[in-house]
């Protein structure tokens, strides 16, 4: 199985979304900061966040009116940029040279440029975000924004975390933001409360089996921690249990695969 089979039902979504992003992106102020933006958007990314909020879209409603449907885009839009920044100062701070096989922006352009560049497409999410998402969604992100924040700085403080400590961590870099995609998209298209309590847990439990995973390839645990793919699997199978309710379509599939995908995942 490869990521585009996964991809398969919500592929003209994507490649929608891919346009949104290439056409906010062109409207920055200078040919400099173009320059720097398109040279970190060069080498694509797995698209998995918005991807996640297709799918949980999809699993719930696949007929949505144009104006759903085009809100969805922009809120995938928003989260794929926000995801983006994030990668972007991830790089700096962990004094990065390598990403997605070509160099980063603290390695090409330094890092008083790279992070500045972060804020940059930061605020390009923030500006798509508010303007695809109603009101009561905006605080999920402001909320979202400060998890991720504040689990880089407890990872920062605990080079020997707990097992409860190191489960917190990735719960606030990772999980939340997918269960956060998954969860808005289902409001978005008119989930049940329900339904949208049922997917978030899925994103929760896929983001954490996903990091865990990540974290188990590039040997990042410390092995006092006694968390192995074991514990990934564990998680990944809470996250397909929390689809039972749906009904079999497409997108639930590609929902399902997705936990096998990376729970059978490596870097080559």
């Amino acid at each position: 199985m490869q990521f585009k089979d996964i991809y398969y039902p919500i592929i003209n979504n994507l490649n929608s979304m891919e346009k949104d992003q290439k056409n906010i992106c062109k409207k920055l102020s200078t040919s400099y900061l173009q320059e720097i933006i398109d040279y970190f958007f060069k080498i694509p990314g797995k698209r998995l966040r918005p991807t996640l909020a297709f799918l949980s879209a999809g699993i719930i409603n696949n007929k949505l009116s144009e104006k759903t449907n085009n809100q969805l885009i922009h809120f995938a839009t928003g989260i794929e940029l926000m995801h983006s920044a994030s990668l972007i100062h991830d790089d700096v701070i962990d004094e990065d040279l390598f990403r997605r096989g070509q160099k980063t922006l603290n390695k090409v352009y330094g890092k008083k440029i790279a992070v500045l560049a972060g804020d940059v497409v930061y605020s390009l999410a923030f500006s798509t975000l508010s303007h695809s998402l109603p009101k009561e969604f905006e605080q999920v992100i402001v909320e979202l924004t400060e998890s991720m924040c504040a689990a880089e700085m407890i990872q920062a403080e605990n080079k020997l975390p707990t097992r409860e400590i190191y489960l917190n961590i990735i719960k606030g870099k990772t999980a939340l933001f997918m269960s956060a995609s998954c969860k808005i998209a289902a409001a978005l298209v008119g989930g049940t409360k329900a339904e949208i309590t049922n997917i978030e847990k899925y994103g929760l439990n896929l983001g954490i089996a996903y990091q865990i995973m990540d974290d188990c390839i590039d040997k990042d645990i410390n092995t006092e921690l006694n968390i192995t793919i074991k514990d990934a699997k564990l998680y990944g199978n809470k996250a397909i249990t929390s689809l039972d309710s749906f009904k079999d379509s497409p997108c639930k599939t590609s929902l399902i695969n997705l936990v096998n995908f990376i729970l059978n995942s490596s870097h080559s």
